[in-house]
């Protein structure tokens, strides 16, 4: 199962929160294109 995360300095910390298996999307524009990999990503 993968998490998400909104926030521009999330590589500093998401690691430490979340384990390996994360997204960081640092502009909101971006979520339409991450959409499709996340949605592959959680129905694994």
């Amino acid at each position: 199962m993968a998490d998400f995360c909104l926030d521009p300095q999330a590589d500093a910390y998401v690691a430490d929160i979340f384990g390996r298996q994360y997204t960081v999307i640092d502009h909101i524009a971006e979520l339409p294109e991450k959409l499709p990999e996340l949605f592959i990503a959680l129905t694994r």
